[in-house]
């Protein structure tokens, strides 16, 4: 009887050691690691009155400001609060407004200087004022 459940538990601790496996295989491929090597990606810019422009973009950057930086999208800032793009400045002290970021149509969460690129990418920035 022994015998049966140190069977048991030796074969639930190796089914347990795979799943923790497999579930770290799984997260680290789902990551948002910047790719390497040449990428296509569409940088659309909304502006205040909701007209839109694409621009597409091939870039080695493996992050989205970088990448802008080199299309002369934007100019570099070191804190990360971009305030203009593609000529249009957004000022939170003149109308509260703000660049809202999104990546493949959902928030960003992070600043440009964050957002690994991934080629096939659609990165928008839109032209925000704050209701608060």
């Amino acid at each position: 009887m022994k015998k049966k459940q140190l069977f048991l538990i030796a074969i639930s601790a190796v089914l347990l050691v795979g799943l923790i496996i497999g579930a770290v295989f799984l997260w680290k491929g789902s990551s948002a690691d910047p790719n390497e090597g040449n990428k296509a990606i569409v940088f659309e810019v909304v502006q205040k009155d909701g007209t839109s422009k694409e621009h597409e973009i091939a870039t080695d950057a493996e992050f989205l400001a970088d990448a802008l930086v080199e299309e002369g999208l934007v100019d570099y800032a070191k804190d990360g609060m971009y305030t203009v793009i593609d000529g249009i400045e957004a000022s939170w002290e003149a109308d509260k407004a703000f660049w809202w970021i999104t990546v493949n149509d959902e928030d960003a969460g992070v600043g440009m200087n964050d957002i690994a690129i991934t080629d096939g990418g659609h990165y928008e920035a839109t032209y925000t004022i704050s209701t608060y």
